[in-house]
């Protein structure tokens, strides 16, 4: 009977070595160099939901724990979820002992590898990007650690916990291949740093050149890439932090988020979202917020801002792609065309990337996308860049044509400057000729008209015709060069007190003796003092009256009314004339406008424009109060000097 139970136990354990040789991986001595010897269909996997199993546990398959044959690509780890990995590894004869196993991707947490000694006792190595670099037994920018492979099957034990997005892949180089892989990943980065740094310095250029905001916003985007990529490549550990493993960790989360939100503001501002599409606008703000804040949060070692963040990544991936097919269908925006493929082709590099980190697409090697998706991104970027060129070109082209059309202007400008002083010239010149031979007109028409021939009703008409002539023909040069005084801006006189009394005054010597009976005018009793030009004042209240005396019969009357209170000063201005016509009232102090009903009264236009315009001057206004069949009525308002408290008015 015991004879049986040893010949059972003997069989069972040669069953178990043939079982640990037929699942070992042979090495052979021509792999490892050029490309690493994939693990994938070796492995074992168990998940340890618990977190507590010990390495004694899963040797001594205690606690239930059970090793079954799995995909790590597929492992997708929970929090306080763990990886064990067994797999075993022998070499054929001839073939070196001296073999690295390397761990994708580069930011696992925490990696801890057991295996027996000579001795028989369990050695570990202990590695992960939150643990320091300078104590890993390979210091490469991939994660890896050595092993001696014999000629016999040894059986590996891999505890894996990571926080990120980690589609586990194990692969066995050479000691010599992994240098050479590392010589070439750091040719690689130079590389790319080199043609991003040449980007980047190009679209400086273009900014202090050009001004515009999209080139500052496209070198940030490429410096955030160029510090993502290199960080997810491991050198957030070997080059920017050996010393702090857990800034290094966060900081590959972190750089990832903060490359997501600039994308994102350089897509809204390079394809100008608000102008076609305020809504898809919002959105994409909206987006570059929230990556800013996912990055902040992986900063302060928040484990699920990252998972967030690629979720967002690939929504905003498919909308930023919808968006420019719309762009193209809808608008015919066909010079985004170039910029539109590239940044399409970025896109759906960094969508299929995260969709393999995600665990949603598998590849035999995904560990190959570390170079592939830099490279194509390089090129897409190259290709970015001249659509960038491209847009400066144009935009360089608009800035010469604008700048043409603004020396036309400004040779039209002078042209016409030119033609209002020699037009202010003329008018000075004619007004100068005008006046004198008026006054002199006037001075002989008022002398024959006191002379006893004026007793004549015949002079007296006649008289009278010619002193209205002159009259109006004073008060239009007066118009017409106050008119070009206030549209060319010449220098007002200073500003002085004056009592507005005596302004009013004078407008009771307006017109002729037999206008000036027609005027009722109301002073103000008191002293009424304001700040300003009072000639002026004085020329827009005299062309309301002028206006009045025109535009009324004969033999009725106009009054001119004075109020002040609340700090303003009115002068209210009547007559009994035909009502102005409802559709003319919204252009009556437009310059040179004349009404249908007045083109049989003689007038240029002018009076009501340059009442307004030196009412405004001082802070007041020249408004029509009311236009019926009672008359017409005018007010004119300026506000009064201040008076200081304690002293009368």
């Amino acid at each position: 009977m015991k004879r049986n139970r040893c010949l059972v136990l003997i069989a069972g354990m040669a069953l178990w070595l043939i079982s640990l040789c037929s699942h070992a991986l042979v090495l052979r001595s021509d792999q490892g160099l050029k490309e690493p010897v994939s693990l994938l269909g070796q492995e074992e996997i168990f998940i340890d939901t618990s977190g507590n199993t010990s390495i004694e546990d899963i040797i001594s398959a205690r606690g239930g724990v059970e090793f079954i044959a799995g995909d790590t690509r597929l492992g997708r780890l929970r929090a306080g979820e763990i990886y064990w990995i067994r797999f075993s590894l022998q070499q054929e004869p001839g073939a070196l002992s001296q073999w690295a196993i390397q761990i994708f991707p580069n930011w696992v947490d925490d990696v801890e590898v057991y295996r027996r000694d000579a001795s028989g006792r369990i050695s570990v190595d202990r590695l992960g990007d939150q643990q320091p670099f300078v104590d890993r037994a390979i210091r490469s920018s991939m994660m890896a650690f050595p092993v001696v492979v014999g000629s016999s099957p040894e059986t590996y034990y891999v505890r894996v916990k990571t926080h990120g997005l980690a589609p586990l892949c194990l692969h066995v180089w050479q000691r010599a291949g992994l240098e050479r892989a590392e010589a070439s990943r750091i040719a690689f980065l130079s590389a790319f740093a080199g043609a991003i740094g040449v980007m980047v310095l190009m679209n400086l250029i273009f900014w202090v050149w050009l001004r515009n905001g999209i080139y500052p916003v496209y070198a940030l985007f490429l410096f955030s890439m160029l510090v993502a990529v290199a960080s997810m490549l491991g050198y957030a550990s070997s080059l920017m932090f050996p010393d702090a493993p857990l800034v290094a960790d966060r900081f590959v989360d972190a750089s990832s988020g903060a490359l997501m939100s600039i994308a994102a503001v350089f897509a809204w501002r390079f394809f100008d979202y608000d102008s076609y599409s305020p809504r898809a606008a919002w959105f994409m703000k909206a987006a570059a917020l929230a990556f800013a804040a996912m990055a902040v949060l992986s900063a302060g070692g928040v484990d699920a801002a990252i998972h967030a963040a690629a979720y967002l990544q690939i929504t905003v991936g498919f909308f930023n792609l919808g968006f420019v097919v719309w762009l193209m269908v809808r608008h015919r925006a066909f010079h985004y065309l170039l910029a539109a493929v590239v940044f399409t082709c970025v896109n759906l590099s960094w969508t299929f990337y995260l969709l393999v980190l995600l665990g949603f697409v598998t590849m035999k090697k995904p560990f190959i996308l570390e170079f592939w998706i830099p490279m194509l991104q390089l090129a897409n970027l190259a290709m970015l860049n001249f659509a960038v060129a491209s847009r400066s070109r144009r935009a360089e082209l608009a800035l010469r044509a604008e700048r043409k059309r603004a020396f036309d202007s400004m040779k039209v400008a002078k042209t016409a400057l030119e033609e209002r002083v020699r037009q202010r010239e003329f008018v000075a010149v004619v007004s100068h000729e005008f006046r004198t031979p008026l006054a002199v007109v006037d001075a002989v028409a008022h002398a024959l008209e006191l002379s006893p021939s004026g007793r004549d009703e015949a002079v007296k008409r006649a008289v009278g015709k010619i002193r209205k002539a002159t009259r109006r023909l004073a008060v239009l040069i007066e118009n017409i060069l106050q008119d070009d005084a206030l549209e060319t801006g010449s220098p007002r006189p200073a500003a002085r007190s004056f009592d507005l009394r005596e302004v009013i005054e004078s407008v009771r010597g307006v017109g002729l003796p037999e206008e000036n009976a027609r005027l009722g005018v109301q002073a103000p009793a008191q002293r009424t003092m304001c700040e300003g030009d009072p000639a002026r004042i004085e020329m827009a209240i005299r062309n309301l009256v002028h206006n009045a005396l025109k535009y009324s019969p004969a033999d009725s009357a106009v009054t001119v009314r004075c109020e002040s209170g609340a700090g303003l000063f009115s002068v209210t201005v009547c007559n009994q004339g035909e009502p102005i016509p409802d559709g003319e009232r919204g252009s009556l102090f437009e310059r040179y406008f004349r009404g249908v009903t007045s083109t049989q009264v003689p007038g240029s236009g002018l009076g009501l424009h340059i009442s307004r315009t030196i009412a405004r001057q001082h802070g007041g206004d020249v408004v029509l109060l009311s236009s019926d069949a009672e008359g017409t009525v005018f007010r004119l308002t300026i506000p009064l000097q201040p008076t200081p408290i304690g002293l009368p008015r």
